[in-house]
Order: structure tokens, then sequence, then C-alpha cells
């Protein structure tokens, strides 16, 4: 396999196999949850014959009772009958008194009294047995000696007849510490798994289940979760596969560009709006593709930063920018280019250092560079970072605070760390004008900023309104495409020109 492709898809398959072999081991697991969930469900069906009353009979007999004369008289046989074609629980009864006895068949008792078998459940004057084709006889114990007995309709709903062999799963009804058994019976030679479910307060259905038991009822719910389960693992990870895919083919031509130094800077003015000079820009980065496609960063920066690319990439964008700036003559001495980096690039000595060899080689002024934070990430080392900050501050070097309010830290990096100047986020300049809370926010910020002495821009600003708003407000550093969009050297060399020489093309949004 070509280890290329194995790189990239080594990890969805480790996390495909891993998957798999996860639900082998908790098929177990699983079989048992469907089967106690099953047995919930065969409990909870609401169905007469989950009532205690159903289960003993006792409503359908005591309703009876004052019916019958216990004679076995025709009105008699008619009572039995009637309360056998009303119920939904009994499927027989007869009444046997000390000297007859009849049923619903007439002047015959055709079922035997088994209240001294051994397999019983006594409740009061009832007395609960098994019968064949999985029912109950339930005889009512008069006080003159006789009896009404009935025969339940089969237990269907709460048994497993048809579903696997029946030596596969017994089913008891309990009562207190009585039992008797409604399916099967337990084998000796047998191992059960066992559950119950509670009938009523007093009664409650333990089944006994074989594994084969067990996989006979789950086999169809198993077979379908397996499916799903192996059908959502696989989606999973063939999408991680070629998100995996994306990227390190992004990571690659990330490579090829850092070796072509395709990464090139454009640059957005920052203009007085005071006096509409520039006072500087910001260096934004591009990927200036050989073929001419111009690659904005959201589509590659993440990576880069994830695969620490960007070093070598703010190492090229360092060359080219000081040799750009160092390029151009006849500038104020306020101007600058921004660069901007990571937190964590601020935490090494190692960055200053070159940083400063560059500007050294170029014989660019440090004061023409300056460093944008921004606070997408996080700083992890607060003491290296001030030291690493303060030794490029005093080398003339300015570091701003970019995306302010943003992000991670906000404001308490300002007091901690020592910056000088602070750039006011888009988000919060579109707020002008409009009701959005964000706009106090705006507020706040431009009176922090005042307080603290600190030098502020605002970003991404595009209207003349806005422009204005923020100069009452006494923000007077503007960046955006009120007045210029990011543009390689270029333009900006244009830019400059025609600023100097007052061409109306730069000074148009100008506010006098």
């Amino acid at each position: 396999m070509n280890n290329t492709l194995w790189l990239r898809w080594r990890q969805p398959l480790i996390i495909f196999i891993l998957g798999l072999l996860t639900l082998s081991m908790m098929q177990n697991f699983i079989k048992y949850a469907l089967f106690e969930h099953d047995l919930s469900h065969r409990v909870n069906l609401p169905l007469d014959v989950n009532d205690a009353n159903a289960i003993l009979i006792s409503t359908a007999i005591n309703n009876l009772l004052p019916e019958l004369s216990m004679t076995c008289s025709d009105d008699d046989i008619d009572a039995l009958r009637l309360a056998n074609d009303t119920s939904t629980n009994i499927q027989f009864l007869q009444l046997v008194t000390t000297d007859k006895g009849c049923s619903i068949y007439g002047n015959v008792a055709p079922v035997g009294d088994d209240s001294h078998a051994r397999h019983k459940i006594t409740v009061g004057n009832l007395t609960i047995s098994p019968y064949t084709n999985n029912r109950v006889k339930v005889i009512y114990h008069l006080t003159n000696g006789g009896y009404v007995l009935a025969i339940s309709e089969p237990f269907s709903q709460l048994l497993y007849r048809n579903q696997t062999n029946k030596h596969n799963i017994a089913v008891y009804l309990i009562y207190k510490d009585q039992h008797i058994h409604l399916q099967s019976k337990k084998s000796l030679s047998e191992t059960y798994q066992v559950f119950q479910k509670s009938l009523t307060q007093n009664f409650i259905l333990q089944v006994y289940a074989t594994k084969k038991g067990i996989d006979d009822v789950t086999k169809p719910d198993i077979a379908f979760i397996n499916l799903f389960f192996v059908l959502i693992l696989f989606i999973f990870s063939f999408l991680l596969g070629l998100k995996n895919t994306h990227q390190k083919t992004v990571k690659s031509m990330i490579e090829i560009g850092i070796r072509r130094k395709e990464f090139i800077p454009y640059y957005q003015p920052i203009i007085n709006s005071l006096s509409g000079e520039i006072i500087g820009c910001e260096t934004l980065l591009r990927w200036h593709k050989s073929n001419g496609d111009i690659i904005p960063p959201n589509a590659f920066i993440d990576i880069a930063e994830k695969n620490k690319q960007i070093y070598e990439i703010t190492d090229l964008l360092i060359d080219q920018v000081t040799a750009d700036i160092s390029s151009l003559k006849g500038l104020d001495d306020q101007f600058y280019a921004s660069i901007n980096v990571l937190p964590r690039q601020l935490e090494n000595q190692t960055f200053a250092t070159r940083l400063l060899q560059k500007l050294s080689e170029h014989e660019m002024p440090n004061h023409r560079l300056a460093i944008e934070v921004t606070e997408s990430t996080p700083f992890t080392d607060l003491k290296s970072a001030k030291s690493v900050m303060q030794r490029l501050i005093d080398n003339d070097i300015s570091i701003k605070l970019d995306d302010a309010g943003t992000g991670f830290g906000g404001f308490s990096y300002l007091q901690q760390l020592p910056f000088n100047t602070l750039k006011i986020d888009k988000m919060f300049i579109d707020t002008i004008g409009t009701c959005d809370v964000k706009a106090n926010i705006l507020n706040a910020i431009i009176t922090f900023g005042k307080k603290a002495k600190l030098t502020m821009i605002a970003e991404g600003v595009e209207t003349l309104d806005q422009v204005e708003y923020l100069r009452e407000q006494g923000v007077y550093l503007i960046q955006g495409f009120v007045y210029a969009k990011p543009m390689p050297f270029d333009e900006l060399k244009t830019f400059i020109n025609a600023c100097k020489s007052n061409d109306d093309n730069c000074l148009a949004c100008r506010l006098d």
C-alpha cells in the first residue's frame, strides 16, 4: 500500500476496527439489555392480564358469587355462562358444591380440584396453580366446603412460546415466598440469566433464560442494532478519512508553497481620518499559487497552525515584508507595517532573535515593523511572553493586541502584558448606528483604551458614518474598505505615492 495513502487512512481504519471490537465485546450486554426491555414491554402492554385482578380472576368470581344459589340449578349454570362470556380473562368456569357439580357445559364438573397440589399460590380463599397450555387455574374456596373454579386465558403476552425452544426460557409467577411456573420449568443442567418485573405490589414475573433463549428472542433487534452501528461507524470513519485526506493534501500543498515561496504579503493601509495621512499598514497573508490563484488565509491557516508550518510561513512573510518596506523611499518617520503572529511565537526568545536579525539584514529601522497578536489562541506562558515582548519593545518594535475582546484573555492581557496599541475588531465596528448590545461594548472598549492611554485602531471600517462616529469618540486611526482594501506591494506603493501627492483617489474618504 502507498505509504501516504496508509498514513491518511490509518486513523479511520484503526477507529473502525476498534469500533467493531467494542461492538463484539458488548454483544452480551446489548442482548441482556434488549431482553430486559422486551420483558418490560410485555409487562407494560395495556392488557387486562397485567392487572392483579386479571391474574387472580378474583373480580369476576367475586361478582359472580351473589348470582349463585350454590345448588347447580339452571340459573347457576346460566350465571356461570354469562360470567364466562363477559370476562376477557376467563376461559372456563365451574361450581362444585358438597353434593354436586356444574359448569358452563351443564351439570358436569370436568376439572378436578388441585388445591392440594405442591406447586401453587395461596392468597386468602384463593388457590392459584399452573394449568395446561400456559394457563392458570384459580379456585375460590367457599365456606360450606364447595368452590368456584376458573381457568384463565393463556398468558401468551408474557410468554416466549414461538420465539425459542420451550426449554430455553422458564417463566414463573411469584407471590411472596410462593411460586408457580407459567412456561416450562428450570433445568438443573442449564445456566440461566434471571430477569424479573413487578406485575403488582405483591406479584412478580420472573423469567429464567438461557444464552440460546436470549439469542433467539433478541435476534431481530440485535441484527438491526449491529447493522446500524456498523453503518454509522463506517460513515464516521469514512468522513474522518476524507477530512484527513483533505488536511494531508493541504499540508503537502503548504509544504510545496513554502518551498516555492508562494506565501506573500498583502497590505491594508491604516489612515489617520483627521489628516488623511497613511500612518502604516497591516500585513495580511495570501497564498499566491503558481497557477495564479490567490487563496485566503481561512482556507489553510488552521491546518498550517496545527502542523506548525505557520512558523516557516511567518519567516517567509517577515523576509518579504522587511524587503518590501525597506525598499520604499521617502516614508514618514511614523510609517510601519505590522505582522500577525501567534501568542506561542511571542513566548520564544528565538522568534525575537530571528526577527531582529531580519531587520538588521535588510537595514530596516526597527520601528518600521510592528507585531499584532490575535486573541484566537491563548498565551500559555505569560512570564516568557512578557519577557519577549519587552525585548521587542526595547528595540523599538511596538506590540498591538488584535481583535480585542473577541477571544481568549481579553483585557486581562492588557493588564499583564506590555501592549501599547489596541485594535478594535470589525464585529464591534459593525454595531455603529444599530441597537445591538455590542454597541455598548464598543463604547466601553474605547473608554478603556483612553484611560489606559493606548493607541486605538478601528478595523473593518466600511462607511463614512462609521468613520465620523469613531472620530467623535476620539478614534482617528482607521483600517478598512472605506479607505482601501488589502493590496499587493506594487499597489501599496502607488497608494502611498497618491497619498503623498494629495491625490483625490486616496483622500476621497477624508473627513474635513
